[in-house]
């Protein structure tokens, strides 16, 4: 159990560094994911500021950009969900309140009205 939880923990750790200094995929040098056949469209990506990261004082905001917020789901590192709420109004900001969350690394996946999603790191660091 202990080297699952190792090896999922530097998988995420490791996939951003990976992917920012890996290139395109056909070799031509430019940084990020490109369609490798022409006239495809480009991957819709979900733009998500969370802050502050490391989590303090047990709140940290969500806020997109032209997207509403569908639901926001918090995962620990055993895959428990240990926060998720869902919205049926629109909303592109919401502060979170981590009442009873332990100090730790959680997986952050924030789901959007077009179906859209971006899972995050978050740092919970409560004094």
């Amino acid at each position: 159990m202990k080297q699952f939880l190792l090896i999922l923990f530097l998988a995420v750790a490791v996939t951003p560094l990976w992917a920012q200094s890996s290139g395109d995929i056909r070799g031509g040098g430019q940084t990020g994911i490109t369609s490798p056949v022409p006239g495809d469209q480009p991957f819709n990506q979900l733009e998500v500021k969370i802050f502050p990261n490391p989590v303090q004082d047990k709140r940290f905001t969500v806020e997109t950009g032209s997207h509403f917020i569908r639901e926001i789901k918090l995962t620990n590192i055993a895959g428990i969900v240990v926060f998720q709420k869902k919205f049926q109004m629109q909303v592109q900001k919401h502060q979170v309140v981590l009442d009873n969350i332990p100090n730790g690394i959680y997986l952050l996946k924030i789901t959007s009205d077009g179906n859209l999603s971006k899972t995050s790191k978050l740092l919970v660091r409560n004094q």
